[in-house]
C-alpha cells in the first residue's frame, strides 16, 4: 500500500500476459487486456480501502451522522439504495457474463435518492445560515450604543 508502483506493475503484467496469450486479433487482445487491467486496478483500490477501514485508518463512525450528531435518513437512504442497486447489477453480471441494459427507472430512482440527500443538505445549510444571521442580529441589538444599526 505504501508502494503504488507494485500495484501498477501487477496490472501491467496482467495486461502483457493477456496481450500475448489471449486468443483473437490484436484489437480484441488489447481490449481484453485493458478491461482486465482496469478491473484488477479497481479491485486493488477496493482492497486497499477495505484494509484501511479494517485497520481503523478510515473512520466510519460518522458516516451516517449529521453535524448535530443525529442520524441522517437521507444519507442512510442513499447508502442503502446504492448498495442494493450495485449488488443487483453485480449479480446480474455474474449470472449472464454481460453487462445488462440499465433501465431508465433505476437511473430515475438513483437520481431521486441522490437529490433527496442534496436537498436535505441544502435545507440544513439554509437553516444553519438563518440561525447564524438571527444570532448576529440579536448580538447587534444587545450591544450598547448600536441599537437600531445594521
Amino acid at each position: 500500500m505504501n508502494h503504488p508502483e507494485k500495484w501498477v506493475s501487477v496490472v501491467a503484467v496482467v495486461a502483457v500476459v493477456l496481450l500475448f496469450f489471449a486468443p483473437g486479433d490484436h484489437i480484441a487482445k488489447l481490449t481484453l487486456a485493458i478491461g482486465y487491467g482496469a478491473l484488477l486496478l479497481v479491485f486493488l483500490f477496493g482492497a486497499m480501502v477495505l484494509t484501511l477501514m479494517a485497520t481503523g485508518k478510515i473512520d466510519l463512525s460518522e458516516l451516517l451522522e449529521e453535524e448535530s450528531g443525529g442520524a441522517s435518513m437521507s444519507r442512510f437512504q442513499l447508502l442503502i439504495f446504492t448498495f442494493v442497486i450495485s449488488l443487483s447489477f453485480f449479480l446480474l453480471v455474474a449470472k449472464s457474463n454481460e453487462f445488462p441494459q440499465v433501465p431508465a427507472e433505476v437511473l430515475t430512482l438513483l437520481g431521486i435518492s441522490g437529490t433527496t440527500y442534496a436537498v436535505g443538505k441544502g435545507i440544513q445549510a439554509g437553516s444553519e445560515k438563518a440561525a447564524e444571521e438571527a444570532e448576529a442580529e440579536d448580538e447587534n441589538e444587545k450591544a450598547p450604543g448600536k441599537k437600531g444599526e445594521k
